[in-house]
């Protein structure tokens, strides 16, 4: 037909992404409290910048970021150019739907085909380039609790349907990671959807005319890693770090390295990266895979067991920290132990506490979201602290419970449950 893109592959180079970051996360609670869930950092990186420089990778050269909540902290980080690539900001001042985000982007993509990615999930450098690789496209992936997603009817290579969140699904059905590589008429699609009954543009709604030309399906096997609740931040992390030395995150992770300063009699065992700043204190060992921030300080005797640990942390004597991850600033008292925790920034956790991450054996934790229990899937999982939540000493928290941003919580106390 004369006049009609030529969609083949071969004939459209993908230079532009949009990056959906303006939602309030409340399923994150309580550490997307005071930041955009884009800037929660996976590996010591905010995952946008784990995004963008996949994107890079893939050949892209101008990302658009729309931003809503917290927006400033967003620009603040990435400015105008991060690493090469060209940052602009579309801003979404109401909460209208995956469809009506894109739309704010229109003004710079200018009939270009384009991707799309939710910010808050973590895809790895060959899954977007793969994505990148044909328009239009949607990455899908197998997922152990496929119904909270969209679950995709895949035939022949290419997406039929999508089924919302189902109620039920086969295990490890394919679903939508949220990724779409989308040919320029994407936008007047949008244009001319009615919004549905609450109002939403979405996205998905535009599949009718993706697949009448033909959307593929980019099947990636463990590039992706939603971060849907707090704990999903644990899991996200350990996937880099399993993958740390390898091509796949070459472009995500420096490699292990010591560049701070380490005492003659601490251990450094397996992959470790203790950046410059960071000190490593008298007959403390670190197992790998672990990274130490800069400036962070570990003391005497204490144990960092496949731990991530921020910038300018504080780690005091005879600390254990198994498999947890430390955001910025945080402090950590004597002889404290935790295991499969994450720690928010400007956190203070006292002498002697206790996290505790097992439950009876063959029973996964349960924890609350939104005031609904959910199932984790973990079989081990400690605490979610708030920004600035202070410990007491000797407390001792249960497994799967979180504390809200600015919480005290007084020396000798037992939390069974949320403190918000």
């Amino acid at each position: 037909m004369k006049g009609r893109l030529d969609l083949r592959p071969e004939k459209l180079a993908v230079r532009k992404a949009v990056i959906l970051a303006a939602g309030l996360s409340t399923r994150t609670y309580p550490l997307t409290v005071r930041k955009p869930k884009p800037l929660l950092k996976l590996a010591n990186e905010p995952n946008l910048c784990h995004l963008i420089r996949g994107l890079k990778s893939a050949g892209v050269k101008h990302v658009i970021l729309v931003v809503g909540f917290e927006r400033q902290q967003i620009e603040q980080r990435l400015g105008d150019n991060f690493e090469g690539i060209r940052i602009d900001y579309a801003l979404q001042e109401q909460a209208l739907g995956t469809g009506h985000a894109v739309l704010q982007a229109e003004p710079f993509v200018k009939g270009e085909p384009f991707m799309v990615l939710n910010g808050d999930d973590l895809l790895l450098p060959d899954a977007l380039r793969d994505g990148a690789s044909c328009v239009p496209s949607l990455i899908v992936a197998r997922h152990d609790q496929p119904q909270r997603f969209g679950v995709v009817e895949v035939a022949n290579g290419y997406v039929h349907r999508i089924h919302e969140k189902p109620k039920e699904a086969p295990p490890k059905a394919l679903v939508s990671t949220g990724a779409w590589t989308l040919p320029p008429e994407a936008m007047d699609w949008l244009k001319n959807l009615q919004p549905a009954e609450d109002g939403e543009i979405r996205l998905p709604d535009i599949m009718p005319n993706l697949v009448q030309i033909g959307l593929r399906a980019v099947i990636t096997e463990d590039g992706w890693m939603p971060v849907t609740y707090p704990w999903d931040v644990l899991l996200a992390t350990k996937h880099l770090l399993n993958l740390w030395g390898t091509e796949r995150v070459n472009e995500l992770l420096p490699p292990p390295q010591v560049l701070g300063e380490v005492d003659p009699t601490a251990e450094i065992i397996g992959d470790v990266r203790v950046e410059a700043g960071a000190k490593i204190g008298a007959g403390a060992k670190i197992i790998g895979p672990s990274i130490i921030g800069k400036g962070s300080v570990i003391g005497e005797g204490c144990d960092i067991v496949r731990t991530v640990i921020g910038e300018n942390c504080r780690i005091k004597r005879g600390a254990h920290l198994e498999d947890c991850v430390l955001l910025d600033n945080v402090q950590i008292g004597e002889d404290a132990e935790l295991e499969w925790s994450v720690i928010g920034d400007n956190a203070v956790i006292g002498n002697e506490v206790k996290a505790f991450s097992k439950v009876p054996t063959g029973i996964t934790v349960r924890s609350v979201v939104k005031g609904q229990l959910v199932d984790t899937g973990m079989e081990r999982l400690g605490c979610i602290i708030g920004d600035g939540a202070r410990i007491g000493d000797r407390s001792v928290l249960y497994p799967g419970v979180k504390i809200w941003v600015d919480k005290v919580v007084l020396p000798r106390t037992e939390v069974l449950e949320d403190v918000r």
